[in-house]
């Protein structure tokens, strides 16, 4: 084999190489914080990646075609959002917690009790909600609190970015940017 063949050869070995390790580097998910997650994973708080899904697990259709997750069903008045299953729906588009009712005439909801939970602003919550970053009574039964104002439903993940992510229930973690040595050298060559 002549020098150019055997030349032509290792550059072209070479190329295929430094493409084979360029191109995960391309399809990764950049988190923003020195890592990444592989393709098709959302960055989530904690230095976690979950695999992004149409609908977390469970979740059924609504008429507009979006999804309620485990727990919410359509609301009957408002097509599309989704209310947790206890709660009473109102013909103005709100909700009333379970042991409540719609009041029609005052958009607000009757029965029930007094307030007895923490103050939230101008407002005490009903017991066993807390006050969430978003300045709202929170019921923690149904949501969580990702922080900086950010309310995301349990079957949904903290996004890195402060948002909510849809997101399958494994996890793994984020994986530094760091290219190794052998990665390096080949670059070099």
């Amino acid at each position: 084999m002549s020098t150019l063949a055997r030349w032509t050869i290792a550059t072209l070995a070479a190329l295929i190489a430094v493409v084979a390790l360029m191109a995960p580097a391309a399809a990764r998910v950049d988190c923003g914080n020195g890592k990444y997650c592989p393709p098709g994973n959302a960055c989530l708080k904690g230095d976690l990646c979950g695999e992004i899904v149409e609908a977390p697990p469970g979740s059924v259709r609504t008429q507009s075609g979006t999804w309620c997750e485990p727990g919410f069903r359509e609301h009957r008045y408002k097509p599309g959002a989704c209310v947790p299953i206890a709660y009473s729906d109102c013909r103005d588009g709100t909700i009333c917690p379970e042991g409540r009712r719609c009041n029609d005439a005052t958009n607000s909801c009757d029965g029930g009790s007094a307030p007895t939970g923490p103050m939230c602003g101008n407002f005490r919550c009903e017991e066993g909600r807390i006050c969430s970053s978003a300045g709202r009574c929170m019921n923690t039964t149904y949501f969580q609190d990702c922080g900086g104002g950010a309310i995301c439903s349990k079957n949904k993940a903290c996004a890195q970015d402060g948002g909510c992510a849809i997101v399958g229930i494994g996890r793994t973690q984020q994986v530094p940017l760091a290219i190794d040595n052998k990665q390096q050298n080949i670059l070099r060559q």
